[in-house]
């Protein structure tokens, strides 16, 4: 397609298990803009230094802890360290994905087509409630 190998660069990711580091090709051809195909390949996003397991397991501590005290807990129990300021930024970024992917999904929400049914039985507390369009 075109791409020829730029640069070798060294990138370190850190998981759940502890920091990896690995040799990635940069590709660029010209008027186009230039990847990292191994990054894409694996899943790692740009600029990410955490994998998803680890963000996971991190935003599990911090949702019944204090930033400080997550950050405490990762780095005593773990094989990596981690600031309480960047234990924040994690749940920041994750807070923003999950929005995004909230208000992709409710895209689909209008696209199903409502049914009329003839007769409509609600339960509640184990009382049975029939009712027609008529009578509701």
């Amino acid at each position: 397609q075109g791409y020829q190998i730029e640069k070798k660069n060294k990138r370190s990711v850190v998981t759940a298990f502890g920091e990896i580091s690995y040799w990635r090709r940069r590709y660029a051809c010209p008027g186009k803009k230039a990847k990292y195909p191994l990054d894409k390949l694996m899943g790692y996003d740009k600029y990410k230094r955490y994998s998803v397991l680890a963000v996971k397991d991190i935003l599990q501590v911090s949702a019944v802890a204090t930033y400080r005290n997550t950050a405490l807990a990762v780095n005593t129990l773990s094989c990596f360290n981690i600031s309480h300021s960047q234990v924040g930024k994690l749940i920041v970024q994750a807070g923003k994905q999950i929005k995004a992917q909230q208000q992709s999904e409710e895209r689909y929400d209008g696209i199903t087509q409502k049914k009329k049914v003839p007769v409509l039985y609600l339960e509640g507390d184990g009382v049975v409630i029939k009712g027609t369009k008529k009578r509701l």
